[in-house]
């Protein structure tokens, strides 16, 4: 455990120090339609244990006015297809198919957070987007029956002011229920900021709330019977072309705390 924690400690550290000069050491985005990464975490597990992930990546894309995309990635040994997308511009929109997330909003951290918010399930979709409007509709399964609906997205980007804001909604084909996200986020200067998600399902109000400084990050998140179940903060930073990040979440209730750390490579 004191191993551990020193682990943690020296990385934690060696992130906030690599700060100082990141413009000259960040490494820059991939211009090749071809790009591959590896990454190692490492998390608590349910058992207390400190267990490390590893993740080959290799990623293909092209864009134009038709464009698509796919990942593998080999997580410990196991080889699997990620997000894939095909799509093409039409009249200023843009349509896709694809297995390629959805439009409900999210938060978190690298690995911590976002666990007080509504998250529902998508598989593969279509998703079409013109301006600050999408539309998504998901299925179950493409290879078992493309006809079969799961779920049914819409969202909305707009700006209040200096606010960048965003909603969605979600509708479960199967269940009939709705779920319902808003976002925010507020730039204070180029390297501050502040921002809030929350959601509404199974009729109850999720909430989480997140500042931003530089490399540091900082959360708190709660719901509607909990106002405050986790506080967390981490810290981004990028070594000679490593990118690195540690960070933390406690959980106010179980008085219990849940770090990760992590280095990545991109070529």
């Amino acid at each position: 455990m004191k191993t551990t924690v020193s682990v943690l400690a020296i990385l934690f550290a060696t992130s906030v120090a690599a700060q100082a000069d990141t413009t000259a050491h960040t490494h820059p985005a991939p211009t090749s339609p071809v790009s591959a990464s590896i990454e190692f975490d490492v998390t608590k597990n349910t058992a207390d244990k400190y267990v490390g992930k590893t993740t080959l990546g290799f990623e293909l894309e092209g864009t134009g006015p038709a464009f698509g995309g796919i990942e593998l990635k080999a997580i410990d040994g196991t080889i699997s297809i990620g997000d894939w997308n095909i799509g093409t511009a039409i009249a200023g929109a843009t349509v896709s198919l694809g297995k390629q997330g959805d439009l409900f909003p999210s938060a978190g951290l690298e690995v911590v957070g976002s666990t007080t918010l509504a998250n529902p399930t998508v598989n593969e979709s279509v998703i079409a987007t013109a301006g600050g409007l999408s539309v998504m509709a998901g299925f179950d399964s493409l290879s078992t029956d493309v006809t079969d609906l799961d779920n049914v997205q819409a969202s909305y980007d707009f700006e209040v002011g200096i606010i960048d804001m965003g909603a969605a909604v979600d509708y479960n084909t199967d269940t009939k229920e709705k779920s319902y996200g808003v976002s925010s986020s507020l730039d204070l200067t180029t390297d501050m900021s502040i921002g809030g998600t929350a959601t509404y399902a199974a009729n109850k109000l999720g909430y989480e709330v997140n500042a931003n400084a530089g490399v540091i990050s900082m959360f708190a998140n709660g719901d509607e019977d909990n106002k405050l179940q986790h506080i967390g903060a981490g810290v981004k930073g990028s070594l000679n072309g490593l990118d690195l990040y540690a960070e933390a979440s406690y959980d106010t209730d179980a008085e219990d705390l849940t770090p990760a750390i992590g280095a990545s490579f991109k070529f």
